[in-house]
């Protein structure tokens, strides 16, 4: 597990099993008291259901009143019963496509979307609600991190190679390969997050170069140049990313060591291709930056919150209602079955959490519990966790990129 002691820009590196603090440095519960005192929302088919169920009983009642000649009452019954649920379930059959449909049109920018032209108004968007001092910090830290990104990318020796493979359902899956250390048998397969594509990897990949890693920045499905219909949520990615491990151990060889990261989606898709059997024992590693550890438990949090900028809705039974429809759907799936809080327990590689203790949209607590659960696996030796403060969504290598790479560094150096 992570020891106590490290320090950078006022942040703690600590064991999660030992208490945390808060930035004013006041002690908070246990990890265990804190989770236990949380409440999940567990999916249910029911909730589904349930408004269907409503639907019947007023058309029911409608019916029973217009057969006792009650004729307008029974009307009322069987509107109110019908116009409700049946708004609700067209805006959400509309807006699915939109939401869980394939996500090709974002991150064009050379430099990709935290690197880009636009990667101020991103980290301000993912980064609400801190003080004006700490946003301008990561504000400039990111700048000059896309400028040291751009001067490395201008002289590299090798060029970027546009590189395909094929996931275990015939979806032709596409990447870039950045051979940028020849010499080297370290690889680092990098997933992005929702809506964005493999440029999105820009943002890490001049530090993993001087980590001596050769680079492979993907497409997860439905995004960027990979095929697919519906976004995986990281639980049909969990495979994909399986077969981009095989790949690099095809083209690099049995002695090749491998490390998967990702952030936010792409992070919780590594944790959970690290749970899979058939992972390629050349998997040494995991980092994790900021990673769900259940995806219906944020969906939830999201939708009711807003913390995606979206207004604030019920999260109930319009996601019930998502679910349903995405099931049925031809190439659909549950989208209750991301849990890579079940997956990190069966990793085959250490996995390194790291996580922004001002994210709102994957809570700080959502880490703890990754934690415990690693805590717990059999191969449970040599997972860490460091959280990272004033840091929103996927910013916490721009709100202290020494300590981030420090902590990445060393994981890195002693696993693969």
């Amino acid at each position: 597990m992570a020891q106590d002691g490290r320090k950078s820009g006022g942040a703690r590196f600590f064991s999660y099993f030992e208490g945390r603090k808060t930035r004013e440095g006041v002690p908070t519960p246990h990890l265990m008291e804190e989770l236990s005192s949380r409440k999940r929302d567990v999916p249910r088919w029911s909730q589904a259901f349930g408004p269907l169920g409503f639907t019947l009983v007023m058309v029911a009642m409608g019916a029973g009143s217009i057969y006792f000649g009650a004729t307008v009452a029974g009307v009322l019954f069987c509107l109110i019963g019908v116009v409700p649920v049946a708004a609700v379930t067209l805006l959400v059959a509309r807006a699915l496509p939109r939401v869980f449909g394939a996500q090709r049109g974002g991150g064009e920018e050379e430099l990709g979307p935290y690197l880009g032209g636009g990667g101020d108004g991103r980290v301000r968007a993912m980064c609400p609600g801190l003080f004006e001092q700490e946003r301008e910090k990561i504000e400039w830290n990111r700048a000059e991190e896309a400028d040291r990104t751009w001067r490395w990318l201008q002289a590299l020796p090798c060029g970027v190679e546009r590189v395909e493979t094929t996931s275990d359902d015939g979806c032709r899956l596409v990447g870039r390969a950045i051979a940028c250390r020849p010499e080297s048998r370290r690889w680092l397969v990098f997933a992005h997050g929702y809506a964005d594509n493999w440029r999105a990897g820009l943002t890490y990949a001049r530090r993993y170069a001087e980590l001596g890693c050769n680079l492979l920045l993907v497409d997860l499905r439905a995004h960027g140049e990979s095929e697919g219909d519906w976004v995986g949520a990281g639980w049909l990615d969990r495979r994909d990313l399986v077969a981009w491990c095989r790949w690099v151990a095809d083209r690099a060889g049995e002695d090749a060591r491998v490390v998967l990261a990702g952030i936010s989606m792409g992070a919780a898709s590594a944790i959970m291709a690290c749970g899979e059997d058939d992972l390629p024992e050349q998997v040494r590693a995991c980092v994790a930056d900021c990673a769900y550890d259940d995806f219906w438990d944020t969906a939830v949090g999201v939708v009711s919150s807003g913390s995606l900028g979206t207004p604030p809705m019920p999260a109930h039974p319009v996601l019930d209602i998502a679910r349903l429809l995405l099931r049925l759907r031809r190439g659909g799936y549950d989208v209750a079955s991301a849990k890579p809080l079940d997956a990190i327990a069966r990793s085959g590689a250490p996995v390194l959490l790291v996580q922004g203790e001002d994210d709102r949209v994957v809570p700080a607590h959502m880490a703890d519990a990754l934690a415990a659960a690693a805590g717990g696996a059999a191969a449970g030796e040599g997972h860490e966790l460091v959280k990272v403060p004033s840091a929103g969504h996927c910013c916490a290598v721009f709100a202290d990129p020494d300590l981030y790479w420090e902590v990445v560094g060393a994981f890195v150096g002693a696993h693969s």
